[in-house]
């Protein structure tokens, strides 16, 4: 796959030269995904299972998988060069390493996923291979997925706009009385419905339990005068997340939770308005921090955002730490929250950030007002 004229694979060569690296070794099934372009279900599910991709800087790859999954890497992968190992009988690390010293890397500078592999493995491959020099290489392949390919932008926007319309359905098939759970399950219906090929993450909470990060839809009543914070996505096409989030109105408004909503709204749009290439994570950040001070709402949240693709929350972070500007073709969710009067208020966008400002991709016709149950 190409992206302004280079392969991923092209584009990762050019930070392996910057930063010294010989080779790199993928196992992260994200990471699997993208640069071997092969989806190994049971990678995710069985983390010992592992399927590693070697890519040297110089040299032709190489992919080693479990054998039970061969037909869905030879199905799959660009990589000509495929080995697979006899799960309980032989060592993947086994394979790794015999690879690795057959490119004549043995003593050569090892970027790999140091944050994914298990620590008995990294073991292991340090006993086998006690000469090479391994080092973390996980914020390089962050920054090759940045930057967003046009297919990648077209699924993302239609995730984004598939889940957004399942919310909005769904509230014209409910009432206040209903359960939490009567909703969400709606919701979810309506997502698989609409092309999700999974439900990934589903945080529900109405009233009191709006106020928790993580709220799972149980059997509470939706009740009227209350509010309703939702923040949950699917997986579609390829295994590209999709993640919104809306606070929900139950019946007639609660005046002063309408008041917060209205307010969180303009600086939502404000800070939307900010996302332009050049303009830091971190001064993103601050500028969401003075609009929350300037419109009296308490700002406590570590972060108001984050890139989407593969993985949920990709590099970079919109945080205060983060000083990675903003480039054309980057996608972010964009999530300020405020928590005042016992409860959560909370919206969740995906934008595009292009020459012309900021794009809104998971709402054609944006419109960030008020959502009723009624």
């Amino acid at each position: 796959m190409l992206i302004n004229n280079l392969s991923r694979y092209d584009r990762l060569k050019k930070y392996m030269e910057e930063e010294g690296l010989d080779v790199t070794v993928v196992i992260s099934p994200e990471n699997t995904l993208y640069f071997a372009e092969t989806y190994i279900m049971t990678q995710t599910d069985i983390r010992d299972r592992l399927a590693i991709a070697v890519l040297p800087l110089s040299g032709e790859p190489a992919m080693i998988a479990c054998g039970i999954e061969r037909g869905t890497v030879e199905a799959q992968t660009w990589i000509k060069d495929k080995r697979y190992y006899i799960e309980f009988q032989e060592s993947p690390i086994q394979f790794l390493a015999d690879v690795l010293a057959e490119k004549g890397l043995s003593k050569k500078k090892v970027g790999i996923e140091l944050d994914y592999l298990m620590a008995h493995y990294y073991k292991e491959l340090v006993g086998r291979m006690p000469d090479a020099d391994f080092v973390s290489c996980t914020r390089l392949f962050d920054k090759v997925k940045m930057i967003k390919e046009d297919k990648e932008i077209a699924i993302l926007s239609e995730a984004a706009n598939i889940t957004r319309e399942s919310l909005e359905k769904a509230l014209a098939e409910v009432h206040p009385g209903c359960t939490e759970r009567i909703f969400s399950s709606k919701v979810k219906i309506n997502m698989l419905n609409g092309g999700a090929d999974k439900i990934s993450f589903f945080v529900m909470g109405s009233g009191a339990k709006s106020i928790q990060v993580h709220a799972l839809p149980d059997d509470t009543i939706m009740e009227d005068g209350e509010v309703m914070r939702l923040d949950f996505g699917g997986l579609f096409k390829g295994n590209y997340q999709s993640d919104f989030a809306r606070t929900v109105m139950i019946g007639k408004p609660n005046p002063k939770y309408l008041d917060i909503y209205d307010r969180l709204t303009e600086v939502y749009q404000h800070v939307i308005s900010c996302m332009k290439i050049g303009v830091t994570a971190a001064e993103l950040y601050d500028i969401c921090s003075r609009k929350f001070k300037e419109y009296n709402l308490p700002f406590s949240t570590p972060h108001i955002g984050h890139s989407l693709g593969i993985g949920l929350h990709e590099f970079p972070m919109l945080s205060p730490k983060e000083n990675f500007a903003l480039e054309e073709n980057m996608v972010f969710n964009i999530e300020p929250v405020v928590v005042a009067e016992g409860r959560m208020f909370h919206m969740e966008d995906l934008i595009q950030i292009t020459p012309e400002g900021p794009k809104i991709l998971s709402n054609h016709d944006f419109n960030p007002g008020v959502l009723s149950i009624i």
